[in-house]
Formats: structure tokens, sequence, C-alpha cells
């Protein structure tokens, strides 16, 4: 069953990517669980599903409607979902990247993830959903999904700097960048947000 996973991960079948912290939390969860039954039908649910999208005939929008992506063992679905994202991505379908991103995000707050993996993948799937918002002029629900985000960490600061920013709301964008140099970066780093600070007109 490890074998099939492996050729499966390396075959030309899994042709969208996904970040290296979301496939490597997916391995892991999957070869944890390999030795009982139920969850080995759900690999085979898995594969079977993600094989479904390299079907080009179809796009994201009809793969989310017509497929089943929900699964027992968190993994397979972060990583089916995190998939299906970014074909839709790829397609310019970013009501429903946004959609599935909004989802995903909101399990892993419920999930059983330690806290330090879970705060990387939140703090990843949160530029995601923020740079969606933008990407749809969505300025009320960006800032509101900031204000509820309980994640401190420099890049989630200077995602909100970028928010801010691209809606011409200067005064704030600072606000969240002076949060991220006041965070622990070196010098490099700092010089790179202040470069991003907008004037005050």
């Amino acid at each position: 069953m490890i074998e099939n996973l492996i050729n499966f991960v390396r075959s030309r079948t899994f042709i969208y990517s996904v970040s290296g912290v979301v496939l490597l939390f997916g391995v892991l969860s999957l070869v944890n669980y390999l030795n009982d039954q139920k969850n080995q039908e759900e690999f085979l649910q898995f594969v079977e599903i993600n094989e479904e999208f390299s079907n080009e005939a179809e796009t994201a929008e009809d793969l989310f409607k017509r497929l089943d992506l929900e699964y027992q063992n968190f993994g397979y679905e972060l990583i089916t979902k995190s998939v299906l994202a970014k074909k839709a991505l790829d397609e310019e379908s970013f009501e429903l990247a946004l959609e599935i991103y909004l989802d995903i995000n909101k399990q892993l707050k419920s999930s059983s993830i330690a806290n330090a993996t879970k705060n990387v993948l939140k703090e990843q799937y949160a530029e995601n959903i923020v740079r969606l918002q933008i990407e749809l002029d969505r300025y009320d629900d960006g800032k509101l999904f900031l204000e509820q985000t309980n994640l401190k960490s420099p890049r989630f600061y200077e995602l909100g700097g970028d928010f801010y920013k691209s809606f011409g709301e200067n005064e704030l964008a600072n606000q969240w960048y002076d949060k991220a140099l006041d965070s622990d970066l070196n010098e490099t780093q700092k010089n790179l947000i202040e470069l991003k600070k907008p004037f005050d007109e």
C-alpha cells in the first residue's frame, strides 16, 4: 500500500501541485492510517478522485459539483480540496477557489493537527484567501477575515498590509506593515517591507 502511495504521488495523474507542507502533512497522515481497513478504502477513493482531475474535459466547477470530496481522514480531504482549488485557480475560477479555501480554513480550526503544523497551514491558506479577496475586489469580506483570523506572524501582518494597500487604505496598510516590522525579522526582510509602505497623501 505504501508503494502504491509513492507511485501515485509520482504519477502524471497528480498533475496539480500543492505546497510542500500540505503534501508532507498528507503523506504522513496517510502512512499513519494505512493499517486501518476503512482508511485503506478511503485511500482508494482518494486516488480515484484525484485521477478525475486529469480529465481536461471537465472543469473544476464540474468536478466540484459531481464528486464527493468529504473524507473521514482530514489528510485526504486537505490534499484533494487543495488540488481542486489549484485547478480552479488555473482556470481563473476564483469564486470556486475562494469557496474551497474558506472551507479548508474552517476545518483546520477544528482539526486535531498539532498547533505548530496547524499554524503553518492556516497561514498558507489565509494568504490564498486574502489574495483572492483582493482579486475579487471584496474589501468588506477581506477586512472581516483579517480581523477574525488569529494569526500573529510577520507574514500575516505583511499580508494585511498588502490587502489594505491594494484598496488604497494607506493608513491601515502602514499599521499592518508596522506590526510586521515590530516582529522578529532580519534587516533584509524589514527593508523589503519598508519599501512596500505607501506614503500618506
